[in-house]
């Protein structure tokens, strides 16, 4: 038994990840959403105004149990027929992308991401018409720019396959992804 692909949409903060994730989901594609929202929010709940800020290691440490646990039932999924792909808002690697964004790496994080693999990476560029803040987006775009630098540069260590998708539409840009796919397949 072979399981889906898996794909992986990442890019700095306020990109447009999420609302492709949506636009797969409509379209019948089984997807993962962002971690981080949830644990920014959990983390608000307990007083932390800035969870990341206040604690890397301890709020990477949340995001990574998140994101593994989404891998692992990824894995355990098989295709499903004419739409054999997962997609995933934000990977494994995103983590330590931000903690090295930050100067918070370590030997033992890089070694942790480096035990999973997925099979294509698409990255979504900084694009300033559509960035904006909010509750748990604190980060301004200056931001967003140096945190895509690192995804885009851990990624590329790691990437069976990494795209950019082009700034566009949500419509356009899923067309794109899955043309992409297409091509691949």
């Amino acid at each position: 038994m072979s399981s889906s692909q898996k794909i992986v949409i990442s890019g700095g903060p306020g990109s447009g990840k999420t609302s492709l994730i949506e636009s797969l989901s409509a379209a019948g594609y089984r997807t993962f959403e962002e971690v981080s929202r949830v644990v920014i929010q959990e983390g608000r709940s307990l007083g932390k105004a800035n969870y990341f800020l206040e604690d890397p290691y301890a709020f990477s440490e949340i995001l990574f149990e998140g994101r593994k646990k989404q891998y692992e039932k990824a894995q355990k999924m098989t295709p499903n027929g004419t739409l054999p792909y997962v997609f995933f808002d934000r990977g494994i690697h995103d983590t330590y992308a931000y903690l090295e964004a930050m100067g918070l790496a370590t030997a033992a994080w890089k070694k942790k991401m480096e035990a999973y693999r997925y099979d294509f990476i698409f990255l979504l560029p900084p694009w300033k018409a559509i960035y904006q803040t909010d509750e748990e987006r604190k980060e301004d775009f200056q931001q967003s720019q140096l945190y895509y630098k690192h995804i885009k540069k851990v990624y590329e260590t790691v990437a069976n396959t990494l795209i950019e998708v082009p700034i566009g539409s949500v419509a356009e840009r899923t067309a794109f992804i899955l043309k992409q796919l297409g091509d691949h397949g």
